[in-house]
């Protein structure tokens, strides 16, 4: 199945390639390093490029582009506003938590009327256009067809890739990085032959954490990311895909990342990912030990925020039970 992947990273690149040079006759980059406009068009073409790609697959394969896990039909339904609520509620259960301890104050407010309502509605749909992006790219089309890819070609795949990214960044401790892959995959193999049968692929789990191991590395490249925000990142990389499987799809926690960080960006205005946008609704602000707070990282690097994740992954558990079968939806 590497092959299928090859073909799509080539259709990805080709699109990115082309899709770029028009759109850099309209779109000049911004001097501001988070200018909000040049990141919307920025995550909003992105996600068009993986997007775009992945229909282009599902005409090579004759599958519904929905089974890759974004299927119009349940195109912002229940689904999706039970994973806004969800991500609402983790976000403000966090800061409430980092707050009880004295180590968040909400400030007085930095925007008022109409400014309010415009940085509102911007971040709401930004964050919107993050989710989409993020989830399809580590959660679509690749875990769809990595888990039916070999031991090996995965195997050298994933040290390839976190190799290169060590390249960039040489303290990103590339041990834990490798050994963590190839441990995910040998145990999942492991699993696979204790089932018996005839399994050729890696298997849905550990294609989940191979991509929440990256989803991980790749925020270690944020201004202001640290080793505990990056593994939370692949914490909540595990859980997104446990609601994955169990729900079908990927409209819960499309509508969960994109509250969860409007949340943090705007609502509760601390850092996101390392990362601090303008447009925020108060002057708040984090004081406090780095283990309460994140620090640099934001609530995302909070013990507490490893509390909360673990409280959803149960919480996805009850809602939403194991069934006998669980193929993606069309």
């Amino acid at each position: 199945m590497g092959w299928r992947l090859l073909i799509y990273a080539a259709f990805v690149a080709g699109l990115g390639f082309g899709g770029g040079l028009v759109l850099r006759q309209f779109v000049r980059p911004s001097h501001g390093v988070f200018s909000p406009g040049y990141l919307f068009i920025q995550e909003a073409f992105s996600f068009s490029v993986i997007f775009a790609a992945a229909v282009i697959m599902a005409r090579i394969e004759r599958q519904s582009v929905g089974i890759y896990g974004l299927p119009i039909r349940g195109a912002f339904g229940k689904l999706f506003w039970q994973g806004c609520l969800i991500g609402l509620v983790e976000v403000s259960a966090l800061v409430g938590l980092i707050a009880v301890f004295g180590g968040y104050s909400f400030g007085g407010l930095a925007v008022h009327g109409g400014e309010l309502l415009r940085w509102g509605m911007l971040w709401g749909v930004f964050f919107l256009i993050v989710g989409l992006f993020e989830e399809f790219l580590f959660r679509g089309y690749i875990q769809f067809t990595l888990a039916e890819m070999g031991f090996w070609p995965a195997a050298i795949l994933f040290s390839a890739l976190f190799w290169r990214l060590h390249m960039s960044n040489r303290g990103d401790g590339i041990g834990f990085w490798l050994a963590a892959t190839w441990l995910s995959l040998i145990f999942g193999r492991v699993h696979l032959n204790s089932q018996g049968g005839d399994a050729k692929g890696i298997g849905f789990w550990p294609a989940a954490i191979l991509l929440s191991l990256l989803f991980g590395r790749v925020h270690l490249e944020n201004p202001g990311e640290g080793w505990v925000g990056a593994l939370g990142v692949v914490a909540i990389g595990l859980v997104f895909a446990l609601a994955l499987r169990r729900t079908g799809n990927l409209w819960l926690v499309v509508g969960w990342h994109a509250s969860f960080d409007f949340g943090e960006t705007f609502l509760y205005s601390v850092p996101n990912s390392g990362m601090v946008f303008q447009g925020h609704l108060s002057n708040a602000s984090l004081h406090g030990k780095a283990w309460l707070t994140g620090g640099t990282v934001g609530p995302e690097g909070s013990v507490f925020s490893f509390l909360t994740m673990g409280i959803l992954a149960f919480a996805i558990h009850l809602l939403f039970p194991a069934k006998k079968t669980e193929p993606a939806q069309r």
